[in-house]
């Protein structure tokens, strides 16, 4: 699907925030790791976390849609079973890190392929942690094949730099772990970890699946995770919130509205971990007018920022990865020096989004230094149309969107759908508001 991105002045409106991706893609595997029933309410179906369901039904979960919102899992009476094919984990990072380790508890193994192996995409350390648990794992850029061997809890060290996902993974699979010798597992961090409040996101859905875990993190995201062995995850009804991830482009677009902006966003809790909602501390630093309602969960831009300000603004990346694609654009519209730094991670999501946020915005007259540890959007105001290329990435399209949305000429996208992966109305809820779009 192509689309045909014009320029508007101001947005109106209210919408609900879509479902968490986190949440969603947590929630399934965990009560695809339950014997017995667990409810998932309100959860992302489409995308990565359609990905991911359909890897749990090929390990023998079942999957039963109860209502529009309401779905239901069980595990086959037999229990978890191998694949008799490679599953296809497509690119989505999450799904083929915790099925990888998921491989430990599956007799005859598991065998994994996708876009994320073409894309090299990083997955050695957290097979290194797999070995040390005593699996034997093999993996090119066709097929990663992970066999249990001889798997005991034990002491596991693993970098914490590179992705938040080995750690998701291996707090996921280590309750399930059959005590012997010892009766813990310890993953020992060995570098600062990156994305933190992703695995705070994962150790409360544990909670609440009754999984006991002791986390020991320092102040600078050092440290160890402890956790029992032969623990079983309990049945349980599991509320996805709204995703802050998503909400932050639409958050975005109402802030770089030129005329006085009206846009309500619902479905937004403070009360969870995720990191992404800083976005609205960013805006609010570049001068944007934002009410927020937190016994009925709503945000709402009363006032777009201030782009003729002219000053400077230094933001680390380190725990909020997925929010540099709007953040380079709305660096893109102000007379801000703007400098996203500690962003190296970041180039190892679903593209290398430093790069490609800085060659599609350049090709759109945005004055900016890329370098391998920062993006520093230099003084600008004004962007032009252009025919854009997402690189396969949904955060980077729904970023370049909003970028469109306020240049001063129409711009051009192919393959819109791809927003689809975290934000499935995101189009939609653009022309609610009073976007402007020609689908074709």
């Amino acid at each position: 699907m192509d689309i045909e991105i014009y320029p508007i002045k101001t947005l109106k409106g209210q919408i609900d925030a879509p479902p968490s991706k986190s949440y969603s893609h947590r929630a399934f595997i965990i009560a695809g790791l339950t014997e017995a029933i667990s409810v998932i309410n309100n959860p992302l179906t489409t995308g990565d976390v359609g990905v991911t369901i359909d890897a749990l039904k090929a390990l023998g979960v079942k999957v039963l849609r109860e209502q529009e919102n309401k779905y239901l899992l069980d595990f086959e009476r037999a229990g978890l079973k191998s694949s008799k094919e490679a599953i296809d984990c497509k690119n989505s990072g999450t799904t083929i890190r915790i099925l990888s380790a998921l491989g430990l508890l599956l007799d005859d193994g598991i065998r994994l392929k996708g876009e994320f192996l073409k894309r090299k995409r990083p997955i050695e350390p957290l097979l290194e942690a797999l070995k040390q648990l005593g699996a034997e794992c093999e993996f090119d850029e066709e097929e990663i094949i992970i066999k249990p061997t001889n798997v005991v809890p034990k002491k596991i060290q693993i970098p914490g730099d590179i992705s938040s996902q080995f750690i998701t993974a291996l707090l996921v699979v280590s309750p399930l772990l059959k005590c012997k010798e010892e009766s813990f597992t310890t993953i020992e961090i060995t570098s600062p970890l990156i994305s933190y409040p992703y695995i705070q996101i994962t150790l409360e859905m544990l909670d609440q699946a009754g999984i006991a875990i002791k986390p020991d993190i320092s102040r600078n995201f050092m440290g160890r995770f402890t956790i029992p062995c032969s623990q079983k995850y309990r049945s349980n009804v599991y509320d996805i919130p709204g995703d802050f991830s998503s909400a932050a482009f639409i958050l975005g677009a109402a802030a770089l509205c030129e005329d006085k902006p009206e846009v309500t966003m619902t479905n937004l809790d403070y009360n969870n971990p995720q990191g992404d909602k800083e976005i609205i501390t960013y805006l609010s630093q570049m001068g944007a007018d934002i009410w927020i309602n937190l016994e009925k969960n709503l945000v709402r831009v009363e006032e777009g920022i201030n782009r003729n300000l002219r000053s400077e603004l230094s933001i680390s990346c380190r725990k909020i990865p997925d929010l540099l694609p709007i953040l380079a654009v709305i660096g893109s519209y102000t007379r801000y020096q703007l400098t996203l730094y500690n962003v190296q991670g970041i180039r190892r999501k679903e593209s290398d989004r430093v790069f490609v946020m800085a060659r599609e915005l350049e090709k759109m007259g945005a004055n900016m230094e890329e370098k391998e540890d920062r993006l520093a959007l230099l003084e600008n105001n004004q962007l032009n149309g252009a025919e854009l290329d997402h690189d396969n990435d949904h955060r980077v399209a729904m970023a370049l969107i909003v970028a469109a949305m306020f240049a001063n000429s129409k711009s051009t996208m192919s393959n819109v759908e791809v927003v689809k992966d975290s934000y499935p109305n995101f189009i939609e809820d653009l022309q609610k508001l009073g976007a402007k779009f020609k689908i074709k």
